[in-house]
């Protein structure tokens, strides 16, 4: 019995597994063929799950979960896969007249661009909900209360503005028609020329929106300005002065010319020449102003200051190869049997100048070669090689001891002075032949 129990119980736990299963798989094949979309509305009245989504009237969805939050309600729904929904559509909750249910409709249809995708979002500035009928009544109320009197007989504030715009137009329909005629005249000419109108706003436009990028400019001209304006009235004296002198200057610039007349027209004349000159050179100067920084370039690098002349080396052009130059110039040269005059130039030429290929003269000294560094920039293995180089003194004798009854050596003086006449050493002879034969050798 009690396995039969179990076996039951195994069958039934079996059973809600199966079928759990297979809600949960068509759940999930459900989801896969549609697109769920969250959108955020300022109310949901009447709106309940399940109710429809439509686009243009089709219904082509369902509403999945209504959830309220403080500000908002967040309403979440799907669309079925085949409809395709723009990604910036918006979403309004319809109030049909005849039922009480309502639905929420997609605008615009879809008819090109990117798609909206599950799990999008639409915000509340996308969305719209129908005004309310207590919402309605109660801005009739509020219209109604300000349109009635405000005390009993009384003409309403609305009462007022008719009589007293009926007062002020009355007899004034002939005025009234000659304005709207001279309205209508003015409106056909602006008309006729509403081009040259929308050219002259751009153009105000496109100033206004300089003006505006240009703010820090306009600020440092105006401080410019006032500065200027503030010098000329701090300094009256010299502006006067300096319109006098220019005018001074300007009746003597007068007087030259009208005395220099002929000079001048020939002045300008050769001047003219020159121009043309220039002009019909154009081609020379830009290729010399091609030219002249390389050419100076090479100057500066072959010029060291060290020593205050050049520095290279010759080079001579197509003597690397003299063969090739020599016989390619011959055949250049030859019209008819150019060939052969060149195959014959190789064959006498080569045994000859075969050994006499070179870039650089084949000199052992460079005349134009010097020293390529200033003295700051040498380096000296030793310091004696320097030629600031000090050698050091010879090292003091060696007197030994003094023998008794000599007389000690004299001390150097505290201060370094000269010694005296009597205590100056005796400076031997710098003849050649007494530096070389011992004294006494002689006798």
């Amino acid at each position: 019995m009690t396995k039969r129990k179990w076996m039951t119980g195994l069958a039934v736990a079996f059973v809600l597994i199966l079928v759990a299963g297979g809600v949960l798989l068509f759940r999930t094949f459900e989801r896969a063929d549609r697109t769920y979309v969250t959108a955020y509305f300022a109310n949901s009245t009447g709106l309940y799950p399940g109710d429809d989504i439509r686009i243009l009237g089709v219904r082509v969805g369902g509403v999945e979960t209504i959830e309220a939050q403080p500000q908002q309600v967040k309403i979440t729904f799907w669309v079925d896969d085949q409809y395709k929904v723009p990604a910036d559509a918006k979403a309004v909750i319809l109030s049909p007249s005849l039922v009480s249910a309502r639905a929420i409709q997609l605008v615009p249809a879809y008819t090109e661009g990117p798609r909206m995708k599950s799990d999008a979002v639409i915000p509340q500035t996308r969305t719209a909900v129908p005004v309310e009928w207590d919402d309605l009544r109660e801005q009739l109320t509020k219209l109604v209360e300000a349109l009635q009197p405000v005390e009993p007989g009384e003409v309403s504030t609305l009462g007022a503005f008719v009589n007293t715009a009926a007062d002020n137009l009355r007899g004034e329909g002939t005025n009234i028609h000659n304005t709207l005629v001279k309205l209508s005249q003015a409106f056909s000419a602006l008309g006729d020329h509403s081009g040259d109108m929308f050219g002259a706003i751009r153009n105000i436009s496109l100033v206004v929106s300089a003006l505006e990028d240009s703010t820090d400019v306009m600020r440092s001209l105006n401080r410019n300005l006032a500065g200027t304006t503030a010098l000329l009235t701090d300094q009256p004296n010299e502006v006067r002065q300096a319109l006098a002198d220019m005018n001074a200057v300007a009746e003597e610039v007068t007087g030259f010319v009208a005395e220099n007349r002929e000079p001048v027209g020939i002045t300008a004349d050769k001047l003219a020449s020159i121009s043309g000159a220039l002009d019909e050179s154009l081609g020379d100067l830009e290729q010399t102003l091609h030219l002249a920084p390389s050419q100076l370039s090479n100057f500066v690098n072959i010029y060291p200051p060290a020593i205050g002349g050049f520095a290279g080396a010759f080079s001579l052009n197509n003597f690397a190869n003299p063969i090739q130059f020599l016989c390619g110039a011959i055949e250049a040269a030859s019209r008819l049997g150019s060939e052969q005059a060149a195959k014959l130039c190789v064959q006498y030429l080569a045994p000859i100048v075969k050994n006499r290929q070179y870039n650089f003269p084949p000199l052992g000294v460079n005349p134009v070669v010097g020293a390529y560094a200033r003295p700051n920039e040498i380096t000296y293995s030793e310091d004696w090689m320097r030629p600031d180089y000090v050698p050091p003194g010879p090292p003091p004798p060696d007197t030994g001891p003094v023998p008794a009854g000599m007389p000690s050596p004299t001390p150097p003086l505290p201060d370094g002075g000269p010694a005296l006449a009597a205590e100056a050493p005796e400076v031997g002879s710098t003849d050649l032949q007494d530096m070389m034969v011992p004294a006494g050798a002689g006798s």
